[in-house]
């Protein structure tokens, strides 16, 4: 059962939130490899990130933040080869380290409360003072929407602007803007008990505003040769897990 309630927390608090994650980069086709009916981009391989964000909580409705972020998050990935005319399936990725510094907001959606133990009623009666029916749930957690920018910067990899090889054929990484910009848009569910933020949950999109690489791939198959060109704007879709560490609370008046 899902609860709707009105939200209590403290107002014009600040957060720094470290976090780890997994980074799925995304690239699209620009020419794709005629003939080979098993190609396609974006195996959805993935890469670690790690995160560390300062959040201002203004008041119930609205959080500000800025951050850092460093990931293997841009690249290119792609499947290819027909197992019914070339006796396999195939894929090659790659992927670029780079740091991110976002800003944006959260706007808090709706408070959750999951999962009613009625057995913990008993528990609840036998507590004295102020009670809390927060006890009487398995799982409590705010939905908010996040939206942002970042500025990124791709550091540079050896094999850049290099041919390289792979199992089936080669490849070129061409890099072609190392600073660049992109938009993000997710969803964070905030765990709480008591008041107290717990583990936080993000599930984020990010969609690069320009080309940051592209690359030429030629690979050799039994059913013929094959040629396709991949681009990548440094888009990536993340999997975060973080933790938020209340350094300072505005909000509590002084006696």
């Amino acid at each position: 059962m899902i609860v709707f309630v009105h939200i209590g927390y403290g107002q014009k608090q600040l957060f720094i939130t470290p976090s780890l994650g997994m980074a799925f980069p995304l690239s699209y086709t620009i020419s794709p490899s005629a003939g080979d009916i098993g190609y396609g981009p974006n195996t959805f391989d993935f890469g670690a990130s790690l995160d560390l964000s300062l959040q201002y909580q203004i008041n119930q409705q609205w959080i500000i933040f800025a951050g850092l972020r460093t990931s293997n998050d841009t690249g290119f990935s792609i499947r290819y080869g027909d197992p019914d005319k070339d006796f396999l399936k195939g894929g090659l990725s790659t992927a670029s380290h780079t740091i991110r510094f976002p800003i944006g907001f959260q706007k808090h959606v709706s408070t959750h409360k999951w999962f009613k133990v009625k057995r913990r009623a008993t528990i609840l009666k036998n507590i004295s003072g102020e009670k809390n029916e927060d006890i009487l749930y398995l799982a409590l957690f705010r939905l908010r929407i996040l939206a942002g920018f970042s500025y990124n910067y791709t550091e540079p990899m050896t094999d850049d602007n290099q041919l390289s090889s792979f199992s089936s054929g080669t490849f070129t990484y061409n890099v072609i803007e190392r600073n660049t910009f992109s938009a993000s848009l997710g969803v964070t569910l905030q765990f709480f008990n008591y008041e107290k933020n717990h583990i936080q949950l993000t599930i984020l999109y990010s969609q690069g505003l320009s080309q940051v690489l592209t690359s030429t791939v030629n690979y050799e198959l039994v059913s013929g040769n094959y040629e396709a060109i991949i681009g990548s704007r440094g888009s990536y879709i993340s999997l975060q897990l973080g933790y938020p560490i209340r350094i300072a609370d505005f909000s509590k008046k002084k006696n």
